[in-house]
């Protein structure tokens, strides 16, 4: 016999209550979807906007305890000074930061005076018990008090700085002259040290005896800072272009000469030259020193003609301050008549050689008498 259908052999009532299974699922699964939507809506909903904030956090400093007598003592205060009631708390506020910074201050001061360590004391008793008008005497007797002696103590100290370094000023040049260099320039160092502040043109002065003897010593490197630093003193004290800034300025060069720095040294030969042209005179003997030593640099270089005009302007400036015979003239007229050898120029340079040769004044009277 043909086989029949799965629904041709089941029975009628279990077909209705399938169906009716199937009815109620599907309404539970409908409603399901909805109850989610609601609440997926309820969830993505735009939070309410938030009013506009300052992105600076505020601080705001605690207020004392309201049985602390200095802020009872306070807010009466301003209650007398008619300060409005909405500006009260931030009065109240800023007092009590100022209060815990005084606190603190007070047991971080230290008076130098020994008996004033209890003043201090009382002054803290008065603040903490609001008694202002007390505490601002306290604190003026302590002021007073401290500032005469640390002035008078100062002034002693001062007096005792200036006296060492005077005494390693004078130990250094009897060190010089005593040809000890190297003890010479330990007792400049002391002295600079010593010195106390705001003494600038002494301060230059010592610092070109400690670099010539460092130099000296055997410590260029000692040398060249010493003199770089005289220079900033002296540029900052007397102006850029004043005779002792170009004397410095040749110091230093010099030291750069000495050691074969030639590129460096002349820059600072000609700086010294132009102030002391322009301060001193085109004629000045202090000029034909700069000439003199910037001539004898580009002859070290081997550049003879550039040396030529410079050593030939020096001695001429220095005969019209010295008489013939003197030695920084003699000397003037050796250098320049070597130069012109040197040039090939020997007619010329036996002119210069003779006048070399001329005694001074006053020998050339002893020698006839």
């Amino acid at each position: 016999m043909p086989s029949k259908r799965l629904l041709d052999v089941l029975p009628g009532w279990f077909l209705i209550a399938l169906v009716v299974v199937l009815a109620v699922l599907v309404v539970a699964v409908m409603l399901g979807v909805i109850i989610g939507m609601r609440v997926s809506r309820g969830a993505s909903a735009p939070a309410p906007p938030e009013a506009p904030r300052d992105d600076t956090p505020t601080v705001r400093a605690a207020l004392p305890p309201p049985e602390n007598p200095a802020f009872k003592k306070y807010q009466a205060f301003l209650e007398e000074k008619g300060v409005a009631a909405k500006e009260m708390d931030s009065q109240m506020r800023a007092f009590a930061g100022q209060f815990k910074d005084m606190r603190q201050n007070l047991r971080d001061l230290m008076p130098g005076n020994t008996d004033m360590a209890d003043v201090v004391e009382r002054v803290r008793d008065a603040l903490d018990a609001g008694d202002f008008q007390h505490m601002l005497a306290l604190l003026e007797t302590i002021g007073e008090r401290e500032n005469t002696d640390g002035v008078d103590k100062r002034t002693q100290s001062l007096k005792h700085l200036m006296a060492g370094a005077v005494a390693r000023s004078i130990a250094g040049d009897l060190q010089m002259v005593r040809m000890e260099p190297k003890e010479a320039a330990e007792h400049f160092r002391l002295a600079v040290e010593a010195l106390p502040p705001f003494q600038e043109d002494l301060h230059a002065e010592l610092l070109n005896k400690y670099g010539t003897a460092s130099y000296q010593s055997g410590e260029p490197e000692t040398a060249i800072a010493a003199f770089e630093r005289a220079l900033s003193i002296l540029e900052r004290r007397l102006g850029k272009n004043h005779p002792d800034v170009a004397t410095a300025l040749n110091n230093l060069a010099l030291i750069h000469y000495l050691r074969g720095n030639y590129d460096g040294a002349e820059p600072l030969y000609r700086r010294s030259l132009m102030i002391d042209e322009q301060t001193l005179g085109i004629d000045h003997p202090g000029v034909a020193t700069d000439l003199n030593n910037l001539a004898l640099l580009y002859k070290k270089q081997g550049d003879l003609e550039s040396a030529e005009p410079l050593l030939k302007r020096a001695m001429e400036i220095k005969e019209k301050h010295f008489d013939p015979g003197h030695p920084s003239l003699v000397t003037g007229q050796q250098n320049y008549a070597a130069l012109l050898r040197a040039l090939g120029r020997d007619e010329e340079a036996e002119v210069f050689e003779r006048r070399a040769t001329v005694l001074p004044p006053k020998r050339t009277e002893e020698a006839a008498e």
